[in-house]
């Protein structure tokens, strides 16, 4: 099966950015572009014609469920896994009108993006071997809609996003460490003002390329904020700061 044409809405430009790096280093998804406000991401979909959006539902111009509704409205066959803050019901039920195939609500662990991903590729695999060829039996129908029942009922009924805090930092994907994740922790929390990931190294002793990964850990999973900080000349550094 090739690769999966994915497009990526997101209106923070680093978590969008960490997004298409999981993805690529994943396998079996290639990323046509990234978006970062609804209007360009509804135009990215008529131009690249995806066959998977991932959607945040907060975006500067407009609400990601009515991206939702525009993709929809146009009779486009692409599926949606909605990745976002959000956990209101109301936006809960309209993202589930709009048939997104799963609702992962942030923060999350990377163990539960790449089970969502195992059972979209899984099903993906099981269509493109002919399954829908003829009639379906309950069993297949069953298969198609059952991963939207089961992740709005996991990611939207857990209690507040306070009692979901510590589980992104209970499960470290390969390489890194807890007790070195809560001294860069510590140290962002302390600091009054954004930190490099070069800063970062000197202060904890750590290599700059093992400090920026403890931190895009941080970011992605909503703990922390990047902000790039551009100079005269050349590249922009990033610069990280704790949410408050």
């Amino acid at each position: 099966m090739s690769p999966i044409r994915t497009l990526i809405i997101d209106d923070d430009v680093a978590v969008a950015g960490i997004h298409h790096g999981f993805l690529l280093a994943r396998g079996g998804f290639d990323v046509v572009s990234l978006a970062h406000t609804g209007q360009q991401g509804l135009d990215l979909a008529a131009e690249l014609r995806p066959e998977l959006v991932l959607l945040d539902i907060h975006l500067p111009d407009m609400s990601g469920l009515d991206v939702l509704q525009q993709l929809r409205g146009r009779q486009q066959a692409l599926d949606v896994l909605v990745i976002t803050a959000s956990r209101e019901l109301e936006t809960v039920r309209g993202a589930m009108a709009g048939g997104v195939l799963h609702y992962l609500v942030k923060p999350f662990t990377s163990q539960a993006l790449n089970e969502r991903l195992d059972e979209y590729l899984l099903l993906r695999r099981e269509l493109a071997a002919g399954g829908t060829a003829g009639p379906l039996d309950q069993d297949s129908i069953d298969r198609l809609v059952a991963p939207t029942r089961r992740a709005t009922a996991a990611d939207t009924m857990a209690g507040p996003a306070g009692e979901r805090l510590a589980e992104p930092l209970a499960r470290l994907p390969k390489g890194l460490s807890r007790p070195t994740l809560d001294a860069v922790i510590d140290a962002l929390k302390s600091s009054p003002e954004d930190v490099s990931a070069a800063g970062m190294a000197v202060q904890l002793g750590l290599s700059r390329v093992s400090a920026r990964r403890y931190l895009e850990y941080l970011v992605i999973h909503g703990f922390a904020r990047l902000t790039p900080r551009y100079g005269a000349a050349g590249r922009p550094e990033n610069r990280y700061l704790w949410k408050r």
